[in-house]
């Protein structure tokens, strides 16, 4: 079968790989790939750079799609036994990793709702425990899993939503999702990042953070008594020195969030409530299909572009 396979740590190759057999894997369920997404854990997996690293080659990247089984079911998965992985014409994954989705829904957008879409709203849902009125900080919220989690914070309820971000022009480009305010990092000390999110935002209940840093610190700052940081993503930095005195007076909370942490159950939860948004027209996914054949240069420009790419075998 047609395959992204990776023969080394570094940018998998487009090539021919052995199909998985489905009689080797009766316990599993077998994928025919319509729809792989490329995600920033795939790239430092393959750098080597996470404990999920393969630990021999070759292997076949790729940690989720869409697809339709051997029993003609359409549906989303994650997790594919090794060495098969997303990014071929077809894959075996753990029967739990299989989740349903409609006829309505087209394949890329059930991909692209999986690890972006969890990672977008669940942290809002299961680790912040956000309620209606709570006022919403999205750090790092002009790519694609802040994009979405906006649109999640505003059909959550939440009483404000503010974007932090460098760039001011993908920063307005968020009100439409629903973001109230923006506030951009660019030319900003600490102390002026933090006030001017506290007057955006009214004050904060609660920060969804894909950056990390000091972006992160100055947030806090501008947060209300109880406070939820959770901590999702390091693009800013991957250390910052949290004062013990802020978390005490404020009575803050700075959660660390995979999906994997609140389990099989509420990733299902969250990913059928990210399938009735779509197919109530309440959600906006960006994505851009890319021939599986390109994936080497796919994978560079995943890096940078504000949009996913859904490789199609």
């Amino acid at each position: 079968m047609k395959a992204a396979i990776l023969r080394r740590f570094g940018v998998p190759e487009f090539g021919e790989f052995a199909a998985p057999d489905p009689g080797a894997h009766p316990d599993r369920v077998l994928v025919e790939v319509r729809a792989a997404t490329i995600n920033a854990i795939d790239r430092v997996t393959a750098a080597g750079e996470h404990y999920l690293s393969p630990t021999a080659f070759p292997v076949v990247t790729g940690i989720e799609g869409a697809g339709v089984t051997a029993d003609n079911r359409r549906v989303y998965f994650g997790r594919p036994i090794s060495p098969f992985g997303a990014m071929a014409e077809s894959t075996v994954v753990p029967a739990g990793f299989a989740i349903p989705i409609p006829d309505s829904v087209d394949f890329p957008i059930a991909a692209v709702l999986g690890n972006s879409g969890m990672a977008a709203l669940m942290p809002l849902t299961d680790a912040a425990l956000m309620q209606p009125g709570d006022n919403v900080v999205v750090l790092g919220g002009t790519g694609v899993v802040g994009r979405l989690a906006i649109q999640a914070a505003r059909l959550l309820g939440a009483g404000t939503i503010t974007v932090v971000g460098r760039d001011k022009a993908a920063l307005e480009a968020t009100v439409p999702l629903g973001a109230s305010a923006t506030v951009s990092t660019t030319g900003r000390t600490a102390e002026q990042l933090t006030a001017a999110v506290r007057e955006a935002s009214g004050g904060v209940d609660v920060i969804v953070d894909y950056t990390w840093g000091e972006p992160a610190l100055a947030t806090l700052q501008a947060g209300n008594p109880g406070v939820r940081l959770v901590q999702v993503g390091d693009r800013a930095d991957a250390t910052v020195v949290l004062p013990a005195q802020l978390l005490r007076s404020l009575g803050a909370s700075v959660t660390g969030f995979m999906p994997l942490h609140h389990g099989p159950e509420a990733m299902i939860r969250a990913y059928r409530q990210l399938i009735e948004w779509v197919e109530g027209a309440h959600l906006t996914v960006d994505y851009e299909l890319v021939p599986l054949a390109d994936v080497a240069a796919a994978w560079e420009r995943s890096a940078v572009v504000r949009h996913k790419l859904v490789l199609v075998p």
